[in-house]
This record gives structure tokens, C-alpha cells and sequence, in this order.
């Protein structure tokens, strides 16, 4: 009798961690949806309209208007990078400006301890940028660590811009 309550116990507790995995994935589809949606479109225009014949990789920067940017490759391999906002295209040869390591060289050189999250392709004032986002630990007077975002110009890589997130 307890081997058969055991039994019952655990077909229901996997039926309900199913039910729940399935309820989660659906959410999760169904939040991301409108995203992936545009990812796809920006994509597909981009395709369209510019040199791009492969995708590498997709993020979203929101400035002072939200970019879709792509990064990926023309005909012949060559790094290629196309921003899409909803009423313009742009793209840049990658080797025109500096590589995405090279700004992030350029913050380390201005911090050393600093701790890079996250690299992308931006624009600011209808310019490309590379965003630099990083943390620093805490120090001095600080208690946590610091978040920053640099930007510096695609072309030059010439600082542009440096915020300091703060928690208050």
C-alpha cells in the first residue's frame, strides 16, 4: 500500500513539473515573440537592402532611437555590420572602423581592473559606435561594484562618452 501511494506521488509530481516546463516555454514563446518578430524582419531587410548575405549575430540597441544590429558577412565573407531602425538602414564594412576587441583594449587601457559584460555596434548622433559595457569593483569610497557604458567612435575608436550607472 505505501509502494503504490509512492507510486501515485511521484507519476503526479511529474505530471505537474511537466505541466509547468510546458506552461513556462509557452509564456516565454509568447513574451519573446514580438522580438523575435522583429529581429526577423530587420533581418530580411537587411538582406534587402544591403550588401548582407549572412547573419552572424543579431542584438538590439536602444539610444536615442532603438537599432536592430547585424552583424554577419557579404558575398564574398567579409565582415559587414547593418543597423536598422524603423525608418533607415545603414551599414558599415567592419574593417572599416576598429574591431570590437580594440575598443574594449581601449577601456581596459583606461581601467585595468575593469571586468568587460558586454560588447555591441551602437549609434549615436546617426554615427556608429561600439558599446562598451563593463564593471568595476567596488574601491575608495565605493561599497559595490561600479557598471559603466563607454562609447567610442567606429571609425576612430576615439572616446565619445562615458556613463556611470548608479543605484540610488
Amino acid at each position: 500500500m505505501v509502494m503504490q501511494n509512492k507510486w501515485k506521488a511521484a507519476l503526479l509530481l511529474s505530471a505537474f513539473i511537466v505541466v509547468a516546463i510546458a506552461l513556462g516555454s509557452w509564456f516565454f514563446n509568447s513574451v519573446m515573440e514580438d522580438e523575435w518578430s522583429r529581429e526577423r524582419a530587420a533581418v530580411l531587410s537587411a538582406y534587402e537592402k544591403t550588401i548582407l548575405a549572412k547573419t552572424v549575430k543579431v542584438d538590439r540597441f536602444v539610444g536615442q532611437k532603438p537599432y536592430t544590429v547585424i552583424q554577419g558577412e557579404d558575398k564574398i565573407g567579409q565582415p559587414v555590420i547593418v543597423w536598422v531602425a524603423e525608418d533607415e538602414i545603414r551599414s558599415e564594412m567592419a574593417a572599416g572602423g576598429i574591431t570590437a576587441q580594440q575598443a574594449e583594449q581601449a577601456t581596459l587601457e583606461r581601467h585595468a581592473n575593469a571586468q568587460i559584460v558586454r560588447t555591441m555596434p551602437g549609434m549615436m548622433d546617426n554615427a556608429p559606435v561600439w558599446e562598451i559595457f563593463y564593471k568595476l569593483p567596488p574601491g575608495g569610497e565605493e561599497k559595490q561594484e561600479q557598471y559603466f557604458y563607454d562609447y567610442y567612435a567606429f571609425k576612430d575608436g576615439q572616446l565619445i562618452d562615458s556613463w556611470r550607472l548608479s543605484i540610488r
